[in-house]
Parts: structure tokens; C-alpha cells; sequence
């Protein structure tokens, strides 16, 4: 999957998510149905065949589309509370912080509790994301999710965790919580509708950050497609092997 393809789908998902954005912070039961809805959406289309393109590429295995559909359940499921749990501490690292000042949280505040909370989210997000790929390979099809558990281990699930955390879900985070909504406010100035100020912002917010995870996405992608550490042991050593076999331009498979 080349890297238009996912600008595309990036800032689709966002124009369409960030219109559910209320005024007021949403509670834990509301984070869990938006998010639901929102990451069922986008993981039944266009999420799963992307994410499985996007594994076949790198696999550099020719796409099925009887394939890209396994592990569409451990998938939905784990996206469904990826929102909550982003929102839950995003907003008691938000109260936490402006307990010790007397002013709101600067932009640069605000950045970094959303990449702890894009951290958090990855905890949720990378044995789903491990287990789903596990399931689409030709050799597993037929496999349950259980199946998968057992075979990868809970080690295995994890596989995949520090650039999944840190290189993708932190700075999407970040981008959705601060970039979107900057880009919104720039845009009403401009065209005064909010919903198309809300596409706009969502869109650009959406392309940069696409350009920014897509690394991540990669080097995440690789390391879950070995659960058993046989080749893609650890973060850097993945970069380098990636760097050595395809060039930098790997990196944007």
C-alpha cells in the first residue's frame, strides 16, 4: 500500500470522526460508542483491505481478497475501546497537569498528554493489529482468534509495541487531538461552514500525519509478521534490516 493510498483513507476516517467531536469532553460510556462506531466503521471498510494490502506489500504476497477479511472480529473488537481509553487519560492527565497551575493547558501541554494518551491506545491497539495480520496469512486461514492466542503467546501479541506506541498511534494521537482542530479553526476564517471547515482540518491534519506514522506502520507491520522473533528481533534492528534490503524508500512501502 503506497503512501497516497493511506493519506487517503487517513484523513477519510478523520473527516467522518471528527464530526461526532462534541463541545464538552465526552464521557467514558459516550468515548466507548463513538469509538466503537468509528473503528468498526473504519476497520469493515476501508481499514481491513488496506491493512491487509498494506501487509501483503510488505510480505511482498499478491493481494486475496478471500484473505483480507480474517481477523476482522479481534480487530473491530480492539478499536472499539482504543477512544475511551485515549479519552480516560487524556482527561485526567489533562486535570492533573492544570491542578498544579492556575491557567489551561499550553499547546505544547496539550501535545504531550495526547501522546501519552496515544501510548495508552497502543496498548489496546497492538495484539489486535498482531493477531489480525497473524490470521490473514495464507497458512492460517481457518484459525480463530483463540488459536492465534495460543499459538502467538502473549509475548508475541506485544510484538510490534514501541514503534506501534511511539512512532504511529502517539503522533496520530496528537495530530487528532491538536492538528485537526488547529486546522479546523484556520479554515473556518476561510470558508465559515463548520462542517467544511471540519473537513478541511481533519484532511490536512490527516495527509501530514499519514506522511509521519506511515514509518511506524511499517516497521510495526514487519516485526508482527515475525511473532517469534526470528528475524525482526527488536525496533532498530528492524530499521536497519528494512534500510539494508530496500533503502530508506522500505520505510514507504
Amino acid at each position: 500500500m503506497n503512501i497516497s493510498v493511506q493519506s487517503f483513507f487517513t484523513f477519510f476516517m478523520w473527516s467522518m470522526a471528527l464530526q461526532s467531536i462534541s463541545d464538552r469532553p465526552l464521557t467514558l460510556k459516550e468515548s466507548v460508542v463513538v469509538g466503537g462506531v468509528v473503528g468498526a466503521a473504519e476497520v469493515a471498510l476501508p481499514g481491513q483491505p488496506l491493512s491487509y494490502a498494506m501487509n501483503a506489500a510488505i510480505k511482498k504476497e499478491p493481494f486475496a481478497w478471500s484473505r483480507s477479511y480474517q481477523g476482522f472480529l479481534v480487530n473491530a473488537g480492539g478499536q472499539m475501546p482504543i477512544a475511551a481509553v485515549q479519552k480516560v487519560v487524556q482527561a485526567k492527565g489533562s486535570q492533573w497537569i492544570e491542578s498544579f497551575q492556575n491557567h489551561p493547558l499550553s499547546d505544547m501541554q496539550k501535545g504531550g498528554v495526547s501522546f501519552v494518551a496515544g501510548v495508552a491506545g497502543a496498548v489496546v491497539d497492538t495484539p489486535s493489529n498482531t493477531i489480525q495480520l497473524y490470521l490473514q496469512r495464507k497458512s492460517n486461514i481457518g484459525k480463530g482468534m483463540l488459536d492465534a492466542y495460543k499459538e502467538i503467546g502473549m509475548r508475541g501479541c506485544f510484538k510490534g509495541f514501541v514503534p506501534n506506541a511511539f512512532m504511529k498511534e502517539a503522533p496520530f494521537t496528537v495530530g487528532y487531538q491538536i492538528l485537526a482542530l488547529k486546522g479546523k479553526e484556520v479554515a473556518k476564517e476561510y470558508v465559515g461552514d463548520n462542517l467544511a471547515a471540519t473537513a478541511i482540518g481533519g484532511t490536512s491534519a490527516g495527509v501530514f500525519t499519514a506522511i509521519a506514522t506511515h514509518p511506524g506502520a511499517v516497521i510495526r507491520n514487519k516485526m508482527q509478521g515475525d511473532p517469534f522473533a526470528n528475524v525482526y528481533t527488536t525496533t532498530w534492528k528492524t530499521i536497519q534490516k528494512i534500510c539494508q534490503e530496500e533503502g530508506v524508500q522500505g520505510l514507504l512501502n
